[in-house]
């Protein structure tokens, strides 16, 4: 290949703070590309703002995926 093939590569993980490592596996459902250590309160929240991170966590243990999910993280962000 060259210089910038792309071909296999898998996209990075999150940089995760250490007090946010267990949400770490929620992040690819909000879409976050890097964890925020504290939430900024902005409305709508951002995706990588811990509060939803940990409601989408919830979420996904509670059983909801796809369409359902997605609804209930959009409600979550507009809260």
């Amino acid at each position: 290949m060259g210089k910038g093939g792309k071909v296999g590569k898998e996209p990075k993980p999150p940089k995760v703070p250490l007090h946010l490592a267990h949400l770490a596996h929620a992040a690819p459902l909000t879409g976050a590309k890097k964890i925020k250590k504290k939430c900024c309160r902005s409305s709508p929240r951002c995706k990588g703002c811990p509060v939803l991170l940990l409601q989408a966590a919830r979420l996904s243990e509670a059983g909801l995926s796809g369409k359902d999910l997605k609804k209930a993280l959009k409600k979550a962000r507009a809260a």
